[in-house]
């Protein structure tokens, strides 16, 4: 489940609305079981350095992260599993089959409730070992809803046989809490970002082999239909590292996942009308082709003015593939931000709610925002119509183009950071009516250098009048 505010910010003067931020609730029912579930995770073949984990973090971009090896997870029927250990565990509602990118293979039994999600116990060979144990209490892995600040502690003791006949026993804790939110990307989520909370998780192990292993570990979680879990990465530390852990020894982002009858791929959105700044009180048709394999079985528009609450309109009509709405008419000036949402058949009949179905990855991909007057006394001498201004793509890692429409007056764009400092400055210096242009911004400062990710803000000013966009500099 995930619900949406705008947050309005102010800084040195500039006055940005931001993108939709995601309050993500991820609760029991975002994680049935369904046997013949299929997923590959990339893994990293040896230790790497990253960057200090940053819990104000908005966007994480994980594909630029050493993978190598391929990990692949089923979750199959517990009776799949290797004698005797099926008998051992009668609770378990599924069996997650672990095969890891070092060969190790694990058998994982698990079963859910309406408050956690729990592992009854685990099979598993390493070392021409085999190791059949149950968890004393049973491993509360999710702890239901997680959402932003949720924190919870598990501890409990392994109780195994280690083939043939040697006693084994291990003590384990896990302390976790979401420390972050934001918006992550990794190979399975193409070019989206999907929202995600991020649990770090502080572990704790020993066993009576003298084994002992401090960890810290992060875990990037969506809501959605996952592999065994929300769990699409996670990066743990080595043993004995601190909680600002550099070294990273195992880390595993999502590749693939194949889920037997389910459609995988939400709705296409194309040819979306895009208002411009405008002095027309509305009303504002919107139109739009949605397509997906299976049809669709739900849309809507959703609009927001000067950051209100969103509310939702339903289709005015469909010609085949094209949708078409209207934003009421607004009766004064204002900013009116509008965003479509649809999921498919697939979705509607079987009550699923598929990552970017839910209008959670709309800044990405179908989040549009202008700014209207309606006859209210310009400021300034020059009485200059409020220009447009996009940013393409927004987030970026490379270039962005920021393209703008005027009336032939001299153009300035500059950009600053979150504190307020401008890094660039670009100039339009047109005497003629120049209804469309753009700059190109590679992320540098004026002295040639690489800025730093984060959030910036793109400021257009012709005449007296300006407007400001926010846009994401990413790794």
């Amino acid at each position: 489940m995930v619900r949406r505010y705008i947050g309005v910010i102010a800084i040195c003067g500039i006055c940005c609305i931001l993108y939709a931020l995601p309050e993500v609730f991820i609760e029991n029912d975002d994680f049935p079981f369904v046997i013949g579930t299929y997923a590959r995770y990339d893994q990293n073949i040896s230790t790497f350095q990253w960057e200090e984990f940053d819990s104000t973090r908005l966007w994480w971009d994980l594909t630029g992260y050493p993978g190598g090896r391929t990990a692949r997870v089923h979750l199959l029927h517990p009776s799949s599993g290797l004698p005797p250990a099926p008998d051992t565990f009668p609770g378990a509602e599924v069996l997650e089959l672990d095969t890891l990118g070092n060969n190790d293979v694990v058998w994982t039994y698990m079963a859910d409730t309406a408050y956690y999600l729990h592992v009854l116990g685990l099979d598993f060979s390493t070392g021409g070992l085999r190791f059949i144990g149950k968890y004393m209490p049973k491993y509360n892995c999710y702890v239901f809803p997680i959402y932003d600040g949720a924190g919870w502690l598990t501890a409990w003791t392994w109780t195994y046989e280690v083939y043939p006949g040697i006693p084994y026993s291990a003590n384990e804790t896990h302390r976790k809490r979401i420390v972050a939110k934001g918006k992550v990307k990794i190979p399975f989520s193409g070019e989206h970002f999907w929202p995600c909370l991020v649990i770090q998780d502080s572990m704790g192990y020993t066993d009576n082999f003298g084994s002992q292993e401090l960890r810290w570990i992060y875990e990037w979680i969506v809501p959605g239909r996952f592999a065994g879990g929300n769990g699409v990465a996670a990066a743990q530390s080595t043993n004995g590292a601190g909680q600002n852990f550099l070294l990273v020894e195992h880390f595993l982002q999502q590749n693939t996942m194949q889920i037997p009858g389910w459609d995988l791929r939400c709705p296409d959105f194309a040819t979306t009308t895009v208002w411009p700044d405008t002095d027309f009180a509305g009303p504002y048709p919107v139109s739009s082709m949605i397509t997906d394999s299976t049809g669709i079985g739900a849309d809507s528009l959703f609009y927001s003015i000067n950051s209100a609450d969103w509310l939702g309109i339903g289709h005015d009509s469909v010609n085949g593939d094209i949708y078409y709405y209207t934003i009421p008419q607004v009766v004064q000036s204002c900013t009116l931000a509008y965003l479509l949402w649809a999921e498919d058949s697939f979705s509607t009949a079987n009550s699923v709610d598929i990552w970017n179905t839910d209008p959670i990855c709309a800044p990405e991909s179908t989040y549009y925002r202008f700014v209207v007057t309606t006859g209210i006394e310009e400021h300034g001498t020059n009485n200059v119509p409020v220009n447009s201004i996009q940013c393409f793509p927004n987030p970026f890692s490379s270039t962005t183009s920021i393209g703008f429409m005027h009336c032939g007056q001299p153009t300035c764009i500059r950009i600053y950071d979150a504190a307020g400092r401008i890094v660039r400055q670009f100039t339009e210096n047109s005497v003629t009516i120049i209804p469309q242009a753009s700059f190109t911004w590679d992320g540098k400062n004026t002295r040639g250098q690489r800025c730093a990710s984060g959030v910036y803000f793109v400021e257009l000013q012709t005449g007296q009048r300006s407007i400001n966009e926010t846009i994401v500099l990413i790794e």
